[in-house]
Formats: C-alpha cells, sequence, structure tokens
C-alpha cells in the first residue's frame, strides 16, 4: 500500500511543491520590487523613510539603504531561474554568469551595507542581532559553496548556495509575517523582531527540507 501511494501521489505532491515555490518566489519577488520603487520614485517618501527621521538626515544611512534595496533587488532577480532544471541544462554558461552576479551583489553590496543597516535597525537589539546572524550567515555559506564549486563538489555547492538563497528571500517572508501579524494587532515592537527571526527559521527549515527531499529523490533513482 505504501509502494502504491509513493508511485501515485508522491509525482504530484513534489510538482505541486514545485508550483508553489515558483509561485511565491516570483510572487514574493515582484512585490519587494514594487515596494522598493517608491524609496526613488513617486511624490511621497517611501514609509520606511518618514519612520525613521532621525537617520535620514545622514548620508550614510541613505546611501547604506539605497545600494542595499538596489543591490537586494538585483540579487533577487538573478536568482530566479538558478533553480530550474531545464534553464540549468540549456543555458549552464548564463547560469554561471547569474551566478557570479548573485554573489558579487552579495559580497560587494547586500552584505556590506545590511551589517551597516543591522546596527541600527528597528526592534532594538533582538533584531539587530537578527539581521547580523543573517548577513554572517550569507556570508559563510556563499564562500562555502563558491568553495565547492571550485573544487568541482557540485552538490555540496548547491546545498550551500540554497542556503544562502533561503537566507535572501527571508526578505519576502519578513514583509508577509507582517502583514499576517498585523491582522491580529499585535504591538509593533512586538512584530518586528518576532518576524526577523521567524522569517529565519522558517526559510531555513524550507531549505533543509527542499535538500533533504532532493538527496531522498537522488537515493531512490540510484
Amino acid at each position: 500500500m505504501r509502494r502504491y501511494w509513493n508511485f501515485i501521489y508522491e509525482p504530484k505532491l513534489v510538482a505541486v511543491e514545485r508550483a508553489v515555490f515558483w509561485i511565491l518566489l516570483w510572487a514574493g519577488t515582484a512585490l519587494i520590487f514594487l515596494a522598493s520603487r517608491s524609496y526613488f520614485f513617486g511624490s511621497e517618501p517611501h514609509e520606511f523613510l518618514i519612520e525613521r527621521p532621525h537617520l535620514t538626515m545622514h548620508s550614510w544611512w541613505r546611501y547604506s539603504l539605497y545600494v542595499h534595496v538596489i543591490s537586494g533587488c538585483l540579487c533577487l532577480a538573478s536568482s530566479l531561474l538558478q533553480y530550474s532544471k531545464i534553464f540549468l541544462k540549456r543555458y549552464v554558461k548564463v547560469h554561471k554568469s547569474l551566478g557570479y552576479v548573485y554573489v558579487l551583489s552579495l559580497l560587494i553590496a547586500v552584505i556590506p551595507t545590511g551589517l551597516i543597516l543591522s546596527n541600527v535597525a528597528k526592534g532594538g537589539w533582538i533584531s539587530q542581532v537578527g539581521f547580523h546572524a543573517m548577513n554572517v550567515s550569507v556570508l559563510v555559506c556563499v564562500i562555502l559553496g563558491m568553495r565547492a564549486i571550485f573544487q568541482k563538489r557540485v552538490q555540496e555547492h548547491q546545498a550551500w548556495m540554497t542556503r544562502s538563497f533561503a537566507l535572501i528571500t527571508s526578505a519576502i517572508t519578513f514583509r508577509t509575517l507582517q502583514v499576517i501579524f498585523h491582522q491580529f494587532h499585535v504591538p509593533y515592537e512586538i512584530v518586528y523582531p518576532t518576524c526577523v527571526w521567524l522569517s529565519i527559521i522558517v526559510n531555513v527549515w524550507v531549505a533543509e527540507y527542499y535538500l533533504y527531499k532532493s538527496k531522498t529523490n537522488t537515493n531512490k533513482t540510484i
């Protein structure tokens, strides 16, 4: 019975999981892009800038924020097709080029500005520690992932880059959780740090689940 279940239903479950993954990824990225537009366009300043008037007067904070937003969008855009098996097989050179864009945007801009902004992040020290932990974790994952591919350990490379991708896309989960918590009228001083840590935990769990399922499916085909 269990073998019958696996044969009939597991492929359908995998297909549904992939569909949900792609829908959430593209929809979340689109929302991030739309939300980021008001940092640079529009008659009214972005809500985040309005909330932090004591920091907007400092050029180091404004420039760090703008670079972080632009490089973060570039990072997300370069990773949209990296998990497509068809794309990976047909366009290997493009995959590598996008991978370099992803890594360089992280190392040169996203992580450095992220560390700067984390020092004065909203939500107090709990949020600040969470953002710092995320930035350092992304850096470690990227370094280990690049070392693995240079040593021709492809599966290890994919695993570490998947973890870095999960941490980067926690920005999407973070904003989604904020909207959900807001519906229950939870105090903002509780919502912000909770969403910071919860978004990291959720995305890391999803990444590890994905890696576990990938490893299991690979073992079944051997």
